[in-house]
Protein backbone atom coordinates (compact mmCIF):
# COMPACT_ATOMS: atom_id res chain seq x y z
CA UNK A 1 0.00 0.00 0.00
CA UNK A 2 1.14 3.49 -0.14
CA UNK A 3 2.02 5.89 2.53
CA UNK A 4 1.11 9.55 2.80
CA UNK A 5 2.15 11.40 5.36
CA UNK A 6 0.83 14.25 6.94
CA UNK A 7 2.32 17.13 8.85
CA UNK A 8 0.24 19.82 11.04
CA UNK A 9 1.72 22.13 13.62
CA UNK A 10 -0.89 24.32 15.24
CA UNK A 11 0.84 27.40 17.70
CA UNK A 12 0.44 26.87 21.28
CA UNK A 13 -2.05 29.34 23.16
CA UNK A 14 0.38 31.44 25.14
CA UNK A 15 0.02 34.84 25.95
CA UNK A 16 2.03 37.72 25.18
CA UNK A 17 2.22 39.92 28.34
CA UNK A 18 3.04 39.65 32.10
CA UNK A 19 0.35 39.38 35.01
CA UNK A 20 1.13 39.96 38.56
CA UNK A 21 -0.72 39.07 41.43
CA UNK A 22 0.30 41.11 44.46
CA UNK A 23 0.46 41.02 48.44
CA UNK A 24 -0.65 37.35 47.99
CA UNK A 25 -0.35 34.16 50.53
CA UNK A 26 1.60 31.89 47.98
CA UNK A 27 0.91 27.78 49.18
CA UNK A 28 3.69 26.85 46.41
CA UNK A 29 4.01 23.00 47.40
CA UNK A 30 8.00 23.66 46.94
CA UNK A 31 9.02 22.13 50.35
CA UNK A 32 6.09 23.23 51.62
CA UNK A 33 7.07 26.65 51.70
CA UNK A 34 4.54 29.38 52.33
CA UNK A 35 5.69 32.83 50.87
CA UNK A 36 3.73 36.23 51.15
CA UNK A 37 4.74 38.78 48.02
CA UNK A 38 4.20 38.44 43.87
CA UNK A 39 3.55 36.17 41.85
CA UNK A 40 4.67 37.03 38.31
CA UNK A 41 4.01 35.54 35.50
CA UNK A 42 5.28 35.97 32.20
CA UNK A 43 3.92 34.00 28.87
CA UNK A 44 2.49 30.55 30.38
CA UNK A 45 5.08 30.27 33.04
CA UNK A 46 6.08 31.73 36.10
CA UNK A 47 8.63 34.18 36.58
CA UNK A 48 8.85 35.16 40.31
CA UNK A 49 7.46 34.10 43.18
CA UNK A 50 8.05 35.93 46.58
CA UNK A 51 9.71 39.38 45.95
CA UNK A 52 9.37 40.13 42.75
CA UNK A 53 9.34 43.03 40.64
CA UNK A 54 6.39 43.94 38.32
CA UNK A 55 7.50 44.18 34.71
CA UNK A 56 6.58 47.15 32.98
CA UNK A 57 3.41 46.88 31.21
CA UNK A 58 2.24 44.00 33.08
CA UNK A 59 -1.40 43.52 34.31
CA UNK A 60 -1.57 43.40 38.23
CA UNK A 61 -4.01 42.01 40.26
CA UNK A 62 -4.40 43.15 43.80
CA UNK A 63 -4.73 39.98 45.97
CA UNK A 64 -4.51 41.12 49.27
CA UNK A 65 -5.92 38.17 51.58
CA UNK A 66 -5.99 35.95 49.45
CA UNK A 67 -4.28 32.71 48.89
CA UNK A 68 -2.46 31.03 45.58
CA UNK A 69 -2.70 27.30 45.26
CA UNK A 70 -1.37 25.07 42.31
CA UNK A 71 -4.22 23.71 39.82
CA UNK A 72 -5.14 20.48 40.95
CA UNK A 73 -4.77 17.22 38.74
CA UNK A 74 -7.15 14.81 38.65
CA UNK A 75 -5.30 11.84 37.59
CA UNK A 76 -8.39 9.63 37.04
CA UNK A 77 -11.34 11.90 35.15
CA UNK A 78 -13.32 10.28 32.78
CA UNK A 79 -14.17 13.25 31.64
CA UNK A 80 -14.66 13.18 27.86
CA UNK A 81 -17.23 10.53 27.16
CA UNK A 82 -19.94 12.04 25.35
CA UNK A 83 -18.47 12.63 22.18
CA UNK A 84 -16.75 9.74 20.55
CA UNK A 85 -15.23 11.92 17.57
CA UNK A 86 -17.28 14.93 17.53
CA UNK A 87 -15.65 17.54 19.92
CA UNK A 88 -17.82 20.39 20.64
CA UNK A 89 -16.25 23.71 21.72
CA UNK A 90 -18.14 24.24 24.56
CA UNK A 91 -17.42 21.01 26.47
CA UNK A 92 -19.25 20.79 29.50
CA UNK A 93 -17.29 18.09 30.74
CA UNK A 94 -14.07 19.41 30.35
CA UNK A 95 -14.91 23.43 31.37
CA UNK A 96 -16.39 22.40 34.41
CA UNK A 97 -13.45 21.13 35.49
CA UNK A 98 -11.04 24.14 34.96
CA UNK A 99 -13.97 26.31 36.40
CA UNK A 100 -13.48 24.41 39.54
CA UNK A 101 -9.46 24.52 39.53
CA UNK A 102 -8.82 21.42 38.12
CA UNK A 103 -6.07 22.99 35.54
CA UNK A 104 -4.79 19.01 34.71
CA UNK A 105 -6.83 15.83 34.02
CA UNK A 106 -5.66 12.75 32.99
CA UNK A 107 -7.47 9.80 32.14
CA UNK A 108 -6.83 6.39 32.19
CA UNK A 109 -8.76 4.64 29.75
CA UNK A 110 -10.40 6.65 26.97
CA UNK A 111 -10.49 6.20 23.16
CA UNK A 112 -7.61 7.53 21.64
CA UNK A 113 -8.81 9.12 18.72
CA UNK A 114 -11.25 11.36 21.26
CA UNK A 115 -9.23 12.21 23.69
CA UNK A 116 -5.58 13.07 21.87
CA UNK A 117 -7.06 15.62 19.71
CA UNK A 118 -9.10 17.12 22.26
CA UNK A 119 -6.02 17.43 23.95
CA UNK A 120 -4.75 19.02 21.46
CA UNK A 121 -7.36 21.51 20.49
CA UNK A 122 -7.02 22.62 24.24
CA UNK A 123 -3.38 23.48 23.84
CA UNK A 124 -4.33 25.47 20.94
CA UNK A 125 -6.89 27.52 22.17
CA UNK A 126 -9.86 25.90 20.67
CA UNK A 127 -11.68 24.77 23.15
CA UNK A 128 -11.29 26.17 26.55
CA UNK A 129 -10.99 23.12 29.33
CA UNK A 130 -7.92 21.69 31.63
CA UNK A 131 -4.71 19.96 30.17
CA UNK A 132 -5.69 16.91 28.97
CA UNK A 133 -3.49 13.58 29.50
CA UNK A 134 -4.06 9.99 28.68
CA UNK A 135 -2.99 6.56 28.40
CA UNK A 136 -5.37 6.15 25.48
CA UNK A 137 -7.08 2.83 25.07
CA UNK A 138 -6.24 0.65 27.70
CA UNK A 139 -4.71 -2.44 27.44
CA UNK A 140 -7.42 -4.66 26.85
CA UNK A 141 -8.96 -3.08 23.59
CA UNK A 142 -8.11 -1.47 20.87
CA UNK A 143 -5.53 0.34 18.85
CA UNK A 144 -3.98 -3.07 18.13
CA UNK A 145 -3.03 -3.03 22.12
CA UNK A 146 -5.26 -5.37 23.01
CA UNK A 147 -2.92 -8.02 25.33
CA UNK A 148 -3.89 -11.25 23.84
CA UNK A 149 -1.68 -9.74 20.97
CA UNK A 150 1.22 -9.51 23.12
CA UNK A 151 2.71 -12.80 22.10
CA UNK A 152 6.07 -11.87 22.84
CA UNK A 153 7.77 -8.53 24.00
CA UNK A 154 8.34 -7.40 20.45
CA UNK A 155 4.54 -7.26 19.99
CA UNK A 156 4.25 -5.77 23.41
CA UNK A 157 6.51 -2.96 22.65
CA UNK A 158 4.80 -2.22 19.12
CA UNK A 159 1.40 -2.10 20.55
CA UNK A 160 2.49 0.47 23.14
CA UNK A 161 4.83 2.26 20.90
CA UNK A 162 2.08 2.82 18.88
CA UNK A 163 -0.40 4.25 22.27
CA UNK A 164 2.84 6.48 22.85
CA UNK A 165 2.99 8.54 19.21
CA UNK A 166 -0.77 9.16 20.11
CA UNK A 167 0.50 10.92 22.80
CA UNK A 168 -0.02 8.64 26.02
CA UNK A 169 1.97 9.41 28.91
CA UNK A 170 1.02 6.49 30.78
CA UNK A 171 -0.29 3.01 30.13
CA UNK A 172 -3.37 1.12 32.01
CA UNK A 173 -3.05 -2.04 32.40
CA UNK A 174 -6.34 -4.46 33.60
CA UNK A 175 -6.10 -7.06 35.64
CA UNK A 176 -3.52 -8.73 33.69
CA UNK A 177 -2.76 -12.39 35.29
CA UNK A 178 -0.02 -13.54 33.08
CA UNK A 179 3.35 -11.98 34.60
CA UNK A 180 5.15 -12.91 32.00
CA UNK A 181 2.82 -10.01 29.79
CA UNK A 182 2.95 -7.95 32.88
CA UNK A 183 6.64 -7.68 32.57
CA UNK A 184 7.14 -7.34 28.87
CA UNK A 185 4.27 -4.21 28.90
CA UNK A 186 6.40 -3.18 32.30
CA UNK A 187 10.08 -3.47 30.52
CA UNK A 188 8.27 -1.80 26.97
CA UNK A 189 6.94 1.46 29.37
CA UNK A 190 10.36 1.79 30.85
CA UNK A 191 12.03 1.60 27.47
CA UNK A 192 10.02 4.10 26.15
CA UNK A 193 10.09 6.21 29.10
CA UNK A 194 6.44 6.71 29.92
CA UNK A 195 4.48 5.79 33.25
CA UNK A 196 2.54 2.28 34.12
CA UNK A 197 -0.64 2.50 36.20
CA UNK A 198 -2.88 -1.05 36.92
CA UNK A 199 -5.97 -1.49 38.52
CA UNK A 200 -5.69 -2.31 41.99
CA UNK A 201 -6.81 -6.02 42.80
CA UNK A 202 -5.47 -8.29 45.86
CA UNK A 203 -2.62 -7.24 47.75
CA UNK A 204 -0.42 -10.48 46.43
CA UNK A 205 -0.80 -8.59 42.84
CA UNK A 206 0.18 -5.59 43.87
CA UNK A 207 3.27 -6.32 45.31
CA UNK A 208 3.86 -8.24 42.50
CA UNK A 209 2.79 -5.29 39.81
CA UNK A 210 5.25 -2.78 42.57
CA UNK A 211 8.14 -5.72 41.56
CA UNK A 212 7.66 -5.80 38.42
CA UNK A 213 8.08 -2.09 37.75
CA UNK A 214 4.73 -0.50 37.82
CA UNK A 215 4.45 3.24 38.89
CA UNK A 216 1.14 2.60 40.69
CA UNK A 217 -2.00 1.70 41.00
CA UNK A 218 -5.47 3.14 41.23
CA UNK A 219 -8.88 2.02 43.16
CA UNK A 220 -8.74 1.71 46.76
CA UNK A 221 -6.84 -1.59 48.67
CA UNK A 222 -9.87 -3.74 49.93
CA UNK A 223 -8.03 -4.38 52.79
CA UNK A 224 -8.38 -2.17 55.71
CA UNK A 225 -6.58 -1.22 57.56
CA UNK A 226 -3.31 -1.22 56.11
CA UNK A 227 -0.46 -2.71 58.00
CA UNK A 228 3.18 -1.92 57.96
CA UNK A 229 4.93 -4.33 56.02
CA UNK A 230 2.72 -3.30 52.95
CA UNK A 231 2.86 0.43 53.28
CA UNK A 232 6.83 0.03 53.58
CA UNK A 233 7.33 -1.75 50.82
CA UNK A 234 5.04 0.27 48.58
CA UNK A 235 7.02 3.18 50.19
CA UNK A 236 10.05 1.56 49.59
CA UNK A 237 9.25 0.94 45.87
CA UNK A 238 7.97 4.99 45.57
CA UNK A 239 4.86 4.01 43.84
CA UNK A 240 2.08 6.27 43.74
CA UNK A 241 -1.38 5.23 45.32
CA UNK A 242 -4.43 6.52 43.76
CA UNK A 243 -7.38 5.08 45.70
CA UNK A 244 -10.55 7.50 43.51
CA UNK A 245 -12.04 7.50 47.37
CA UNK A 246 -14.92 8.45 45.69
CA UNK A 247 -15.62 4.89 43.97
CA UNK A 248 -14.53 1.02 45.26
CA UNK A 249 -13.30 0.10 48.88
CA UNK A 250 -15.25 -1.63 51.54
CA UNK A 251 -18.65 -0.09 52.40
CA UNK A 252 -21.05 2.24 50.22
CA UNK A 253 -19.25 4.48 48.03
CA UNK A 254 -17.58 7.21 49.40
CA UNK A 255 -19.54 9.80 46.86
CA UNK A 256 -22.63 8.97 48.57
CA UNK A 257 -21.14 10.65 51.76
CA UNK A 258 -21.22 13.77 50.18
CA UNK A 259 -24.69 13.54 48.47
CA UNK A 260 -26.14 12.50 51.99
CA UNK A 261 -23.92 15.22 53.54
CA UNK A 262 -25.39 18.46 51.29
CA UNK A 263 -27.52 19.62 49.06
CA UNK A 264 -25.13 18.91 46.14
CA UNK A 265 -27.99 19.27 43.13
CA UNK A 266 -27.97 23.15 44.01
CA UNK A 267 -24.84 23.72 43.51
CA UNK A 268 -24.75 26.89 41.03
CA UNK A 269 -21.42 26.14 39.40
CA UNK A 270 -22.48 22.84 38.14
CA UNK A 271 -25.72 24.14 37.49
CA UNK A 272 -24.05 26.59 34.66
CA UNK A 273 -22.23 23.58 33.30
CA UNK A 274 -24.09 20.59 33.36
CA UNK A 275 -27.01 19.09 31.53
CA UNK A 276 -29.01 18.18 34.51
CA UNK A 277 -29.36 14.55 33.31
CA UNK A 278 -26.30 14.09 34.38
CA UNK A 279 -26.01 15.51 37.79
CA UNK A 280 -29.75 15.81 39.37
CA UNK A 281 -30.83 12.28 39.36
CA UNK A 282 -28.09 10.74 41.15
CA UNK A 283 -27.05 13.93 43.41
CA UNK A 284 -30.73 13.85 44.83
CA UNK A 285 -30.61 10.34 45.74
CA UNK A 286 -30.28 10.16 49.21
CA UNK A 287 -28.34 6.99 50.53
CA UNK A 288 -28.71 7.36 54.33
CA UNK A 289 -26.15 4.92 55.88
CA UNK A 290 -23.99 6.11 59.30
CA UNK A 291 -20.80 8.22 58.95
CA UNK A 292 -18.78 5.49 60.27
CA UNK A 293 -19.43 2.91 57.64
CA UNK A 294 -18.15 5.22 55.11
CA UNK A 295 -14.85 4.03 54.36
CA UNK A 296 -12.57 7.16 53.45
CA UNK A 297 -10.75 7.45 57.04
CA UNK A 298 -8.94 4.34 56.94
CA UNK A 299 -8.16 4.94 52.87
CA UNK A 300 -6.54 8.29 53.74
CA UNK A 301 -4.72 6.75 57.25
CA UNK A 302 -3.38 3.79 54.68
CA UNK A 303 -2.53 6.81 51.36
CA UNK A 304 -0.97 8.51 54.67
CA UNK A 305 1.36 5.48 55.80
CA UNK A 306 2.57 5.11 52.12
CA UNK A 307 3.52 8.62 52.13
CA UNK A 308 5.25 9.13 55.11
CA UNK A 309 7.36 5.42 54.04
CA UNK A 310 8.29 7.56 50.76
CA UNK A 311 5.64 6.54 48.64
CA UNK A 312 3.29 9.01 46.90
CA UNK A 313 -0.60 9.73 46.58
CA UNK A 314 -3.00 11.30 44.08
CA UNK A 315 -6.45 12.34 43.43
CA UNK A 316 -9.07 10.99 41.29
CA UNK A 317 -12.65 11.56 41.01
CA UNK A 318 -13.60 8.71 38.26
CA UNK A 319 -15.81 11.73 36.72
CA UNK A 320 -18.41 11.00 39.21
CA UNK A 321 -19.28 14.35 39.94
CA UNK A 322 -16.98 16.45 37.62
CA UNK A 323 -15.19 19.31 39.09
CA UNK A 324 -16.56 19.35 42.83
CA UNK A 325 -15.68 15.55 42.93
CA UNK A 326 -11.99 16.30 42.91
CA UNK A 327 -12.41 18.56 45.18
CA UNK A 328 -14.46 16.05 47.47
CA UNK A 329 -11.11 13.23 46.82
CA UNK A 330 -8.81 16.42 48.50
CA UNK A 331 -11.27 16.68 52.08
CA UNK A 332 -11.76 12.98 52.25
CA UNK A 333 -7.37 13.26 52.00
CA UNK A 334 -6.82 15.23 54.13
CA UNK A 335 -8.90 13.32 57.31
CA UNK A 336 -5.35 11.78 57.99
CA UNK A 337 -3.03 13.68 55.48
CA UNK A 338 -3.88 17.23 56.58
CA UNK A 339 -4.28 20.10 54.73
CA UNK A 340 -0.64 20.53 53.54
CA UNK A 341 -0.59 16.49 52.77
CA UNK A 342 -3.90 16.66 50.65
CA UNK A 343 -3.09 19.80 48.74
CA UNK A 344 0.38 17.96 47.95
CA UNK A 345 -1.43 14.73 46.63
CA UNK A 346 -3.59 16.82 44.46
CA UNK A 347 -0.90 18.57 42.59
CA UNK A 348 2.56 17.59 43.40
CA UNK A 349 2.59 14.27 43.66
CA UNK A 350 -0.03 14.10 40.87
CA UNK A 351 2.50 15.51 38.50
CA UNK A 352 4.86 13.35 39.17
CA UNK A 353 2.71 9.99 38.88
CA UNK A 354 2.04 11.40 35.09
CA UNK A 355 5.45 12.22 34.63
CA UNK A 356 5.27 15.73 34.06
CA UNK A 357 6.60 17.10 37.44
CA UNK A 358 9.09 19.14 35.41
CA UNK A 359 6.20 21.31 34.45
CA UNK A 360 3.78 20.87 36.53
CA UNK A 361 2.34 20.52 40.28
CA UNK A 362 4.31 23.05 42.36
CA UNK A 363 4.69 27.11 42.40
CA UNK A 364 8.20 27.16 41.02
CA UNK A 365 10.07 29.58 38.81
CA UNK A 366 10.01 28.10 35.51
CA UNK A 367 7.18 25.40 35.83
CA UNK A 368 3.57 26.48 33.78
CA UNK A 369 1.77 29.08 35.47
CA UNK A 370 -1.41 26.99 36.45
CA UNK A 371 -2.75 27.64 39.63
CA UNK A 372 -6.23 29.16 41.87
CA UNK A 373 -6.80 32.53 43.45
CA UNK A 374 -8.28 31.23 46.84
CA UNK A 375 -10.58 34.05 48.32
CA UNK A 376 -9.56 32.19 52.24
CA UNK A 377 -7.17 29.92 53.44
CA UNK A 378 -7.41 26.40 52.64
CA UNK A 379 -4.97 25.55 54.89
CA UNK A 380 -6.87 27.19 58.22
CA UNK A 381 -10.16 24.67 56.38
CA UNK A 382 -9.40 22.53 53.52
CA UNK A 383 -13.18 22.49 52.35
CA UNK A 384 -11.84 26.15 51.48
CA UNK A 385 -10.32 25.32 48.33
CA UNK A 386 -13.59 25.46 46.49
CA UNK A 387 -13.33 29.30 46.95
CA UNK A 388 -11.72 30.59 44.39
CA UNK A 389 -12.01 33.80 42.48
CA UNK A 390 -9.73 33.10 39.58
CA UNK A 391 -8.38 30.35 37.90
CA UNK A 392 -4.82 30.64 36.37
CA UNK A 393 -3.97 27.90 33.29
CA UNK A 394 -0.70 28.60 31.63
CA UNK A 395 -0.81 32.24 32.15
CA UNK A 396 -4.49 32.60 30.77
CA UNK A 397 -6.49 34.29 33.81
CA UNK A 398 -10.17 32.68 34.13
CA UNK A 399 -13.04 33.86 36.37
CA UNK A 400 -14.02 30.64 38.45
CA UNK A 401 -17.80 30.77 38.54
CA UNK A 402 -18.14 31.64 34.09
CA UNK A 403 -14.78 31.02 32.73
CA UNK A 404 -14.91 34.38 31.37
CA UNK A 405 -11.69 35.36 29.98
CA UNK A 406 -10.34 37.97 32.26
CA UNK A 407 -6.47 38.27 30.51
CA UNK A 408 -4.62 38.81 28.42
CA UNK A 409 -8.18 38.76 26.46
CA UNK A 410 -11.21 39.83 27.96
CA UNK A 411 -14.07 37.72 26.31
CA UNK A 412 -17.04 35.32 27.57
CA UNK A 413 -17.25 31.87 27.86
CA UNK A 414 -20.10 31.61 25.96
CA UNK A 415 -20.67 34.06 23.11
CA UNK A 416 -18.47 35.96 21.05
CA UNK A 417 -15.80 34.76 18.85
CA UNK A 418 -12.71 32.65 19.16
CA UNK A 419 -10.01 33.28 16.83
CA UNK A 420 -9.01 29.77 15.12
CA UNK A 421 -5.35 28.85 14.61
CA UNK A 422 -4.49 30.09 10.71
CA UNK A 423 -3.22 26.30 10.15
CA UNK A 424 -6.98 25.23 11.23
CA UNK A 425 -9.26 27.16 9.49
CA UNK A 426 -11.31 26.33 6.02
CA UNK A 427 -12.11 29.88 4.94
CA UNK A 428 -11.49 33.50 6.16
CA UNK A 429 -14.48 32.91 8.32
CA UNK A 430 -13.92 32.89 12.08
CA UNK A 431 -15.62 29.84 13.63
CA UNK A 432 -18.85 30.85 16.31
CA UNK A 433 -18.99 28.95 19.02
Amino acid sequence: TDTVTVRLRVPRDIPNGSVAFTNARIVTLNRRQVVEGTLVVTGSRIACVGSCAVPAGARVFDAAGKTIVPGFIDVHSHNYREHRGIIPQRNSEGAIYLAYGITTTMDPSMWSQNIFPTGEMVDAGVIVGPRVYSTGDPLYAGDGSRQENFTSYAAAEAGIAKLKDWGAVSLKQYLQPRRDQRQWVAEAARKLGIQLTAENADLEFNVALLMDGHTGFEHPLSYLPLYRDFTEFMGRAQGTYSPTFMVGGAGPWNEDYWFQESDTWKDSKTRRFMSWLQFIPQTRRRVLVPETDFSFPWIAQGLADIIEAGGFGAIGAHGQHNGLGSHWEVWMAASALGPMGALEIASLHAARFIGKEQDLGSIEVGKLADFMILNSDPLANIRNTTDIQYVVKGGVVYDDDTLDEVWPRQRRYGTGQWVIPDALKQDDKPIRP
